[in-house]
């Protein structure tokens, strides 16, 4: 261990297995270490490269760690086949929910330094079958058209152009797992007419609340259904500056 003690690994390990169990989450104690361990990583390198301004270890177990891994579930309803992290950067929630799913997976950032710090990370855990990529996210759609069976998102930006990103990508009958805190009607409304446009049906929405009043979070689940009304990706920069809805 880098920052942890071997004492908080452990401490964190217990605290993790109980709320695992708490939220019906089915991640093995050997999965959970692997999870500390990149965690662990995670904060060592953040004392040269800003990846997290989470540095309280017991925040960072729920915020890093749990909030990853509380998309298991919908994760796990996805088609066989590889996982895209879209905004990955310290390799949240994608190296965690690669570890407790062991799928393979591609983890993609636009920020550098953040992409090569993911990929030490990948190395430094053993996780086979997996990358980081430096890229924007309309250029790696160009030649990754529906070679992924989930895709995933955390507070990367706005739900309608957040589905606009994730389209291109999935399979058909792949899913996109988006997370968010508490977003507003609006948003919400606009998500879904983009998502109607992209090809996506919703699957199902759910809530829950994080332990220790350390926030909540909302999650959708968009299955690809049907082929999108415009041709996607559009150019560079389109989705935010002109947003489908």
């Amino acid at each position: 261990m880098f920052v942890l003690t071997d004492q908080q690994a452990d401490q964190m390990l217990s605290r993790l297995s109980s709320y695992c169990k708490e939220y019906s989450l089915k991640v093995t104690d050997r999965d959970l270490k692997e999870c500390i361990k990149h965690l662990d990583l995670v904060l060592e390198t953040n004392k040269t490269t800003n990846l997290t301004r989470i540095l309280n270890v017991d925040d960072a177990a729920v915020l890093h760690i749990l909030d990853s891994l509380v998309l298991l579930p919908y994760i796990n309803k996805a088609p066989e086949g590889a996982l895209l992290d879209m905004g990955t950067g310290a390799g949240f929630p994608g190296i965690p929910l690669t570890i407790a799913s062991h799928r393979k997976a591609t983890y993609i950032d636009s920020v550098g330094k953040k992409v090569d710090a993911v990929n030490s990370f990948i190395t430094a855990l053993g996780l086979k079958h997996t990358h980081a990529v430096h890229d924007r996210l309309e250029e790696y759609a160009r030649s990754h058209k529906k070679q992924y069976s989930v895709v995933t998102a955390r507070a990367l930006a706005p739900l309608p152009v957040l589905v606009e990103y994730a389209a291109p990508f999935l399979k058909d009958g792949g899913l996109f797992v988006i997370t968010k805190g508490s977003p507003s009607d609006e948003e919400l409304n606009s998500g879904m007419s983009a998502a109607k446009i992209c090809g996506f049906s919703t699957l199902l929405t759910d809530a829950i609340d994080l332990p220790d009043g350390l926030g909540h979070r909302e999650f959708i689940v968009l299955k690809k259904t049907h082929t999108a009304s415009i041709a996607l990706p559009r150019a560079n920069g389109m989705a935010k500056k002109n947003p489908l809805a």
